[in-house]
């Protein structure tokens, strides 16, 4: 248990490759070839890749539940054991109900990032940035997976869940990474550089609201023009 950080729940998870997802439709949009016109080639490569990158992962979850979260409409900010997270308005809004808070971190390791650069080092450049995506959907993969899993402990309980949102998206500045990962009692070996980025890349890290009068919804895009995020016309 973290010292002086009175949380009500955490949980590691050793999650089952096999549970993880990996969307080829979703590697062709990324690598702009539309489905319609993948060759066999390009396909045959993305499923070899896929089934070395799952075979090398090495996946982790982890979460901690802490109640009576503190918000400030005026500051779009949320204040929790001594941190102040300066969620932003959307963010804020979507949590602004939650009686609990779940911060949460999950990583498919280094594994597959290794590979990445490898290839990319040996010159099969197609390749590498196949396995950096592959990569990327594993961890996406992961996090809709603790997501699921948390709203499924809370059902017990009587409880809803919000959506997921991560440091660095919604206007909610990366640097507060740093308060996230001060309260969690186990960040499954991910570590962040002075910058607030994540090791390994592979990870992803964030904060679901709790609470019996919170509401998971779409994902409002329209509220923001952050063309690269992850969660953009995400259901």
């Amino acid at each position: 248990m973290i010292p002086g950080k009175p949380y009500i729940d955490s949980e590691t998870l050793r999650v089952e490759v096999s549970t993880i997802s990996i969307d080829t439709a979703q590697i062709l949009k990324s690598l702009q070839v539309p489905a319609d016109k993948a060759d066999m080639y390009l396909l045959d490569l993305i499923e070899l890749y896929k089934g070395i990158s799952q075979e090398l992962n090495s996946p982790c979850a982890s979460y901690t539940v802490y109640e009576n979260p503190e918000f400030s409409a005026d500051r779009a900010s949320l204040q929790l054991n001594g941190n102040t997270f300066s969620l932003g308005k959307i963010v804020m809004h979507a949590l602004l109900k939650s009686t609990r808070i779940a911060f949460f971190v999950c990583t498919c390791g280094e594994e597959v990032e290794k590979l990445s650069k490898q290839l990319i080092s040996d010159g099969q450049t197609l390749e590498g940035y196949i396995v950096d995506l592959i990569g990327s959907e594993i961890a996406e993969g992961m996090a809709d997976y603790i997501h699921s899993y948390i709203g499924e402990e809370m059902k017990k309980s009587g409880l809803n869940i919000t959506n997921r949102y991560s440091p660095g998206y919604c206007n909610w500045p990366v640097s507060d990474q740093k308060y996230l990962f001060s309260l969690m009692e186990n960040t499954c070996g991910v570590t962040l550089t002075p910058s607030s980025l994540m090791v390994p890349i592979k990870s992803v890290s964030g904060v679901v609201g709790i609470g019996p009068d919170v509401k998971f919804r779409g994902y409002s895009c329209s509220q923001c023009d952050a063309g690269f995020c992850i969660y953009r016309n995400k259901k």
